[in-house]
């Protein structure tokens, strides 16, 4: 039985959600319409759902002034969604966050406070989706986060959603490059072996080595942690590929056919590698 806990989604953090769902799109993505969070999150999205029950989460900050600041050092610490990408565009786009499926998210975290890892108060809300037909639905959503203070700049959180029959949607999963799902997402780090253990901790996924780096097993996928001058072999352009601190750098995508890889550039700050 695959070890670890299955890839839910990532955040890919942009500052023009309009223009990145341009570029999203003329890559052969499908996207949900834009949806709000709420205030104390400050943030919108679009997202690229897959059949294979994870999605990409294409999200921009659009009203900084009203979200919830982190606040690492209360009793109990608050972590901000919106707050962690606030940050993040500050110096970039690219992919802000990892996030695993969860069926209890506060069984998760008390998982997360086991293994001695650093954690927050849950965080439940809802937001207003709007369905194919064009009906309007709330979704709901609980959320664990941990993290690593080696890994600022990436977001790890656990993710209940509360209403999947209003969520997954075949017409949003249809997509004309035929992309299926993340089988896996790369994370460049100068230190492959400790933030391979670190995600290893979350949900006690198996390491194994893998050129350049090590990879996770998170259930059916995986994280691909790798040295940068192995993500700079994959995709020159990635950012990810010439900074000192652990940055996510992009996805495998399942697909009907294999294809070149896109470069970073042309996606918003995250290659994607095609796969069969």
């Amino acid at each position: 039985m695959p070890s670890g806990r299955a890839i839910d989604h990532v955040v890919l953090a942009v500052r023009d959600l309009d223009r990145a769902a341009a570029v999203w799109q003329g890559l052969g993505f499908t996207l949900t319409p834009r949806a709000m969070h709420e205030d104390r999150m400050g943030t919108s999205n679009r997202l690229a759902q897959f059949a294979g029950r994870n999605f990409v989460e294409l999200l921009e900050v659009d009203r900084p002034d009203r979200l919830q600041r982190h606040d690492l050092s209360g009793n109990p610490p608050f972590y901000g969604f919106g707050d962690h990408n606030r940050r993040f565009l500050a110096r970039r786009e690219g992919l802000s966050m990892l996030v695993f499926a969860s069926d209890d998210a506060r069984a998760d975290l008390a998982g997360f406070q086991a293994a001695g890892l650093r954690t927050a108060a849950p965080f439940d809300f809802e937001r207003q989706a709007v369905l194919p037909d064009g009906a309007r639905v709330t979704v709901s959503f609980s959320l664990a986060f941990a993290w690593s203070e080696a890994m600022p700049d990436i977001g790890f959180f656990a993710c209940q959603n509360r209403a999947q029959q209003y969520f997954w949607k075949p017409d949003y999963q249809r997509h004309d490059n035929g992309a299926a799902g993340i089988a896996a997402v790369y994370l460049a780090s100068p230190e492959p072996e400790r933030d391979a253990a670190f995600v290893s901790r979350l949900f006690g996924g198996d390491v194994a080595p893998a050129d350049g780096g090590f990879r996770v097993a998170c259930g059916p996928h995986a994280v691909l942690v790798l040295a940068p001058d192995a993500i700079a072999a994959l995709d020159p352009s990635s950012p990810a590929a010439s900074t000192g601190t652990p940055l996510l750098a992009g996805l495998r995508l399942a697909t009907r056919e294999p294809r070149p890889l896109t470069p970073s550039a042309a996606a918003c700050g995250a290659f994607i590698e095609w796969v069969a």
